[in-house]
């Protein structure tokens, strides 16, 4: 089984490029998202906040999915057929 790894709001910070009030926003109010908020899960330990790792994996996934790649869609757009005269 996977050791699972903790980071605070401040490495969180800098993998997202963010400053550690948005992160703590982010865990206490929720990211802004087409389909609504999205809360990042974190424990609080003491003053600091602590997120692991799947956490962190689940969110990302949740406030930036992948975009399709049209080459593995399973229905394929066809042109309207056109009637013969």
């Amino acid at each position: 089984m996977k050791k699972p790894v903790y980071y605070t709001a401040n490495e969180v910070a800098e993998i997202f490029n963010r400053d550690p009030h948005t992160i703590r926003d982010w865990i206490n109010h929720g990211c802004p998202t087409p389909e609504g908020l999205v809360r990042l899960q974190a424990a609080k330990l003491g003053k600091s906040w602590t997120i692991k790792d799947e956490w962190l994996a689940i969110f990302e996934l949740r406030v930036r999915p992948d975009p399709v790649r049209p080459d593995l869609e399973l229905e394929i757009p066809r042109e309207p057929e056109r009637e013969t005269p």
